[in-house]
């Protein structure tokens, strides 16, 4: 190919998990990713390392970057051979300007492909407990942008249902428009703010009320706004905002669905040693260990990483078991062509010591690879059953930036790890009053009550 391709992919309403898998795996491969303020932040997590990642958002009266210079980066990264993804908000072609960039795309003769997304529009009213259509109700909607340029009134279609985007600003002039257009003032509205994400609130009224109910309410951005009978079944259709939001700190957090709407916010990195010489010493004799036990899927990952440096696969094992504290550590192990002798279904340093408890261990050499600061837990367990034991590191935890959380919003707190606790005093302070804390594992709630959170065991 003579030049690179402009994907322009629908990110979705504001879910991670609505992104489509088409969408997901573009995002995955491409060399710039160009996004909108709306998108999924988690969704950036999985750009390829290397990859240009370019903030290009829009927000209600400023601009990241005007919509000139967007289209010329579009163009200059795809005539450099790279594969762009233009990330936006919802779907590309509504509302969003994708059939501007499209056009222009076109028009330099950059090939083009373009992605659909959920909209918000659907989504919001999904999320929010309102079915846009229903046999009892209407058999029509309309979308409508609330965003218009001038004084004069929106036009309103004729629908049972109205939607309405971008329309916070203009919430005024749209409730006029529609009671201009003969709707009843006593018409039911509902506003949906950040639609499908975790801070999502809904707020419900009639034409005749709801200026006055948004003003004491103070109206957030973005929000959707639903129009007609369907809202009075809100009350009844309200699935999302009945399950508890969990603000999970660590990874892999589909492991943790169970326990309500999943907030992910990784607070702490994995990353390498700054030495490894003693590792390796180590690992030159890993066939002489009877067991090495696996406390994490990223020890699986570094341990084969230094495996493979010294030229080495899955045979320098020779004969050694391998146990795995849990099923995503088991999974890990199953990439190397590995299937785990122990799995225990209490995914925790307990849980291994108990299946451990069950085998003759005396004199048994167990090999632990884990991070630099790990649980003595298992060790000590294990040395008190006779094994003996060597710790190898392979990694260290570094924090990061979770992204901003409104804790407002949040009910309970999983904490993965003692470094996700550390990190979250670090970055947080203490956990406030309302949100309920969880820990997997006892090492974790060790290391939560030295620093005075009040926490429990999380629920299997």
């Amino acid at each position: 190919m003579s030049q690179g391709k402009v994907y322009l992919v629908g990110a979705g309403p504001g879910d991670v998990e609505l992104i489509t898998l088409k969408g997901y795996q573009l995002i995955c491969r491409a060399d710039a990713v160009l996004y909108d303020h709306l998108i999924p932040v988690e969704l950036l997590d999985i750009v390829k390392p290397g990859a240009e990642v370019i903030a290009v958002g829009k927000f209600a009266s400023r601009h990241t970057m005007p919509q000139s210079q967007i289209n010329k980066l579009l163009i200059e990264k795809a005539k450099s051979k790279k594969v762009v993804v233009r990330l936006k908000g919802g779907d590309p072609y509504l509302f969003g300007r994708g059939g501007e960039e499209a056009e222009i795309c076109f028009e330099a003769g950059v090939d083009f492909e373009v992605v659909p997304g959920v909209t918000s529009a659907l989504a919001a009213a999904c999320y929010g407990g309102i079915p846009p259509t229903h046999r009892d109700y209407t058999s029509d909607v309309a979308i409508v942008t609330g965003h218009r340029k001038g004084d004069g009134p929106i036009e309103i279609p004729k629908a049972g249902t109205v939607i309405f985007l971008m329309g916070v600003s203009n919430i005024k002039k749209i409730i006029n428009s529609l009671i201009g257009e003969g709707w009843g003032e006593e018409t039911k509205i509902a506003a949906i703010e950040r639609g499908s994400c975790y801070d999502q609130r809904v707020i419900t009224g009639t034409l005749g009320t709801f200026l006055k109910k948004v003003k004491q309410v103070v109206l957030r951005t973005p929000a959707v706004f639903v129009v007609g009978r369907v809202v009075e079944l809100q009350g009844k259709l309200d699935w999302f905002t009945k399950k508890p939001n969990v603000l999970v700190l660590g990874q892999y957090p589909q492991k943790y669905r169970r326990l309500g709407n999943i907030v992910h916010r990784r607070i702490i990195d994995c990353v390498p040693m700054d030495d490894y010489s003693r590792a390796d010493s180590m690992l030159k004799g890993i066939g002489n260990f009877d067991w090495i036990v696996f406390t994490s899927a990223n020890g699986v990952k570094y341990l084969f990483e230094r495996l493979h440096a010294m030229g080495k696969d899955v045979r320098a094992f020779s004969n050694a078991k391998i146990g795995a504290i849990g099923k995503t550590t088991a999974h890990k192990l199953g990439e190397f062509g590995i299937v785990a002798d122990i799995v225990p279904q209490n995914e925790s340093s307990e849980g291994l010591l108990g299946e451990f408890a069950k085998i003759d261990m005396e004199n048994q050499k167990v090999l632990l690879p884990q991070s630099e600061i790990a649980s003595e837990e298992l060790p000590n367990g294990l040395l008190g059953m006779g094994a003996l034991i060597e710790k190898v590191c392979l990694y260290k935890t570094v924090d990061r930036d979770p992204g901003s959380v409104d804790f407002d919003y949040i009910d309970q707190i999983l904490f993965t790890s003692g470094s996700t606790v550390r990190a979250f005093i670090r970055r947080f302070g203490q956990v406030p009053e309302n949100v309920k804390s969880y820990c997997l594992g006892q090492p974790t709630l060790n290391e939560a009550k030295k620093y005075n959170i009040n926490a429990e065991i999380v629920p299997g």
